[in-house]
């Protein structure tokens, strides 16, 4: 799935997740399993509150050494997987 910068990225209001220090735990009913999230995938988490793709990004890029490009690439395949598995907002034309 391909994110514009424009892309509002949201959790989904039925998405649980409980923070513990600094990780984040998402649970998956459907799948009966709970993910642990490293620390930049609890980060994108806590960003997906109704900001942009691009503000996301800007927000990771100056917060972690990290190249643009490959924080795109990086960030459109996590995300991806969260709204495959229900737990963001579809972003609407995608």
């Amino acid at each position: 799935m391909k994110f514009s910068d424009e892309t509002v990225i949201r959790r989904a209001p039925t998405a649980l997740s409980r923070e513990f220090e600094h990780e984040v735990a998402l649970i998956l009913p459907s799948a009966s399993a709970v993910r642990v999230l490293n620390e930049v995938g609890g980060r994108i988490w806590a960003l997906a509150d109704g900001r942009t793709f691009a503000e996301i990004l800007d927000v990771l890029v100056n917060e972690y050494e990290v190249e643009r490009i490959q924080l795109q690439a990086d960030a459109e395949m996590f995300l991806s997987q969260l709204c495959e598995r229900g737990l963001l907002e579809s972003p609407s034309g995608q």
